[in-house]
């Protein structure tokens, strides 16, 4: 049986921007939530967050980090809460700016749904689902686009000392469907396994799988309660749902 590797897929993922003085000249002090991401390529930390941030004259989805951002490395691909010092730095390029991290911690995003896989002593999961944001406008009262690009992140992880292993029927592999908060279908996706072999892998002991997908707007147009259901296709025990609100 071929193991394959879990990775996180991510993008462009949520966050907050704390009060901050209104008139500050140099920088000012924030605290955001979302991705802590690393570009191999060009050596730039960033956080990455689904509404944009504006801050000393900025507007920006992805936050680039300065200082000595690999001392959080230990975070580097989750959902983290971060606070520090936002300079203005122009030669950067855009965005403009650059932020120094004083503190940061891992976090649970709101509204996180969760299950529980439990067979006894042969296998033992918990399985999450969390939309981020959990509550967004996809318009502002302009009527004009906040940008907003919500997703769907979901995760296993394996809380027993042996092996998870799945065997899929065929290539489909995450099913996603949005409901209104009445039942009715809306919108639904699946992704696919990139060949039959990938229909058999391995969740190693202690071992964690995610992965996110984005929704467009068409898949809850209306303001409203709306709810996700995922799961891996045709393999109930792990399927999971969560609501969220469009404003």
């Amino acid at each position: 049986m071929r193991t394959i590797p879990l990775t996180v897929a991510l993008a462009l993922i949520g966050g907050t921007l704390a009060p901050s003085p209104a008139q500050a000249p140099v920088d000012t002090v924030v605290t955001i939530q979302g991705f802590l991401q690393e570009d191999n390529q060009v050596g730039l930390w960033t956080i990455v967050v689904p509404l944009p941030l504006q801050v000393l004259g900025a507007r920006t989805y992805v936050v680039p980090l300065v200082g000595k951002p690999e001392r959080w490395s230990k975070l580097l691909n989750r959902y983290i809460e971060a606070k520090g010092r936002i300079t203005r730095l122009p030669e950067r390029g855009d965005p403009g700016i650059g932020m120094e991290v004083d503190k940061a911690k891992e976090i649970e995003p709101p509204g996180t749904a969760k299950a529980t896989v439990d067979r006894g002593m042969t296998l033992h999961a918990d399985v999450s689902l969390s939309i981020i944001p959990n509550r967004f406008a996809w318009h502002d009262a302009t009527g004009g686009s906040t940008g907003v690009n919500p997703m769907v992140l979901y995760t296993i992880q394996n809380r027993r000392t042996t092996p998870i292993y799945f065997f899929l029927p065929t290539n489909n592999f995450l099913c996603v469907r949005v409901k209104s908060a009445e039942g009715v279908s809306l919108w639904d996706t699946t992704t696919q396994v990139p060949s039959p072999d990938a229909r058999r892998f391995t969740l190693q002991r202690a071992g964690v799988f995610r992965d996110a997908i984005h929704f467009p707007e068409d898949a809850a147009t209306r303001p409203g309660r709306y709810v996700v259901q995922m799961g891996i296709c045709e393999v109930d025990d792990y399927d999971i749902s969560a609501e969220f609100v469009v404003q």
